[in-house]
């Protein structure tokens, strides 16, 4: 069964979609079967993975997008999901193992113009729509707008673990506050739902440091979501293994760079891209692999 991963922080701005996309680009190029739901309107990480030309194209059919689950109760996940979207410039595939259930910018109409089905939310029909393809992953990540609505909470219900980008800063560490509060609500709501469909509970596994700018001071932001982070533990908001993963990711400007290739930063060339940048989301997904005890990550020469 995959293991279903919510990138989610209240506060924008924190390179959540390059974090999502370079993460899920490790863990399939470390030999894991990856499918990303780009779940924010913005569509940033289907534009990124698809490139603009072809996500252009398919927006002539919008029943390839996430939004057709909803506006047609008939429809299975596995019709919009793009089967190894990274290509290189003559149009063959790069990351065979990546997948991407992609997002237009109607997705937005969910809020208001998409009709409920009487008795049963959003999540719980996105929910049983993801049964039909999890087994074929190991690893499903959310893409989810910093925000509550209708496509968060379909992310949410579905996931067992929520990864928190953010930023060493002050309005962070309030973002996070607002973040706790809104999922431990959100759990509470929706227990009765998940507990009849089987949904998992979804808890903060860490806090990953995204785009920390050279000669950005640390040290006070850190202690400050630390005694956060153990405040949260003692009222049981947080779990015993939510905690500020050690290694962060620096500040690059080759990230737009990878945003018009259409790849992910770390499979960039070495001349083009830093290679500190790209040992950074390394050890992220190796520490996350860790957390979740599948500790020994394959790579592409491993099967060769």
């Amino acid at each position: 069964m995959a293991q279903k991963i919510s990138f989610l922080n209240i506060k924008g701005g924190v390179g959540k979609t390059s974090l999502l996309v370079n993460m899920g680009a490790c863990l399939a190029y470390m030999g894991r079967r990856v499918l990303i739901v780009d779940f924010d309107a913005q569509s940033n990480a289907s534009i990124w993975l698809m490139r603009l030309d072809r996500w252009n194209v398919l927006n002539k059919t919008p029943e390839k997008f996430l939004l057709n689950i909803f506006n047609d109760p008939s429809s299975k996940l596995s019709s919009c999901i793009q089967k190894s979207p990274i290509r290189d410039t003559d149009g063959d595939q790069v990351l065979p193992r990546l997948d991407l259930a992609p997002a237009s910018f109607t997705l937005m109409d969910l809020e208001h113009e998409v009709h409920q089905i009487p008795g049963k939310t959003f999540y719980e029909r996105f929910y049983e729509a993801l049964l039909e393809v999890e087994d074929n992953y190991d690893f499903i990540l959310f893409d989810c707008p910093p925000n509550f609505f209708y496509t968060t909470q379909c992310a949410l219900f579905s996931s067992d673990h929520v990864l928190v980008p953010s930023n060493p800063d002050a309005l962070s560490i309030i973002g996070f506050h607002l973040l706790v509060d809104k999922l431990a609500k959100f759990r509470s709501d929706t227990a009765e739902r998940r507990d009849a469909a089987g949904a998992p509970k979804p808890e903060i596994i860490g806090i990953a440091l995204n785009a920390v700018k050279p000669g950005t001071k640390i040290h006070v932001p850190l202690e400050r979501f630390n005694a956060q982070i153990d405040r949260f533990k003692t009222q049981s908001k947080v779990s015993a293994k939510t905690h500020i993963y050690p290694d962060l990711v620096r500040h690059s400007v080759t990230v737009g760079r990878a945003v018009m290739l259409g790849i992910p930063t770390v499979l960039m060339s070495k001349q083009d891209a830093s290679i500190n940048l790209a040992e950074d989301y390394i050890k992220l997904t190796k520490h996350l692999l860790e957390q979740l005890g599948d500790p020994e990550p394959k790579t592409e020469d491993d099967e060769s």
